[in-house]
């Protein structure tokens, strides 16, 4: 029972980290996608203006850090779930905790 709370733990701090990381990387963007726009503003041809923005990159980066984050809350929610099965909880109160469905918490 403590094993899988202390899974759940961790992986809550995994989430934690994560979410710190994109929120890094979503102010990182928010910069490059303004310099964008100030440039389309002044007139820069759009090709111009997302290259020096490194619009190719940060839609990668992006992209790869919301899939980051996806992933950890994912688990965060796995290990939750087991830890709450561990200690006497039913599915439906998880899925109540969680604010979904039994089914959804059954899966």
């Amino acid at each position: 029972m403590q094993r899988a709370r202390d899974i759940a733990i961790g992986e809550i701090d995994e989430l934690l980290a994560s979410a710190a990381r994109l929120r890094a990387d979503l102010r990182a963007k928010e910069v490059a996608y303004r310099r964008m726009a100030r440039q389309l503003q002044r007139g820069v041809d759009i090709d111009q203006a997302m290259s020096d923005a490194g619009a190719h990159t940060a839609r990668r980066e992006l992209t790869e850090a919301l899939d980051e984050f996806e992933h950890s809350r994912h688990r965060t929610r796995l290990a939750v779930t087991r830890a709450g099965l561990d200690e006497g909880m039913t599915i439906g109160q998880i899925g109540r905790a969680w604010g979904f469905s039994r089914q959804l918490a059954a899966r």
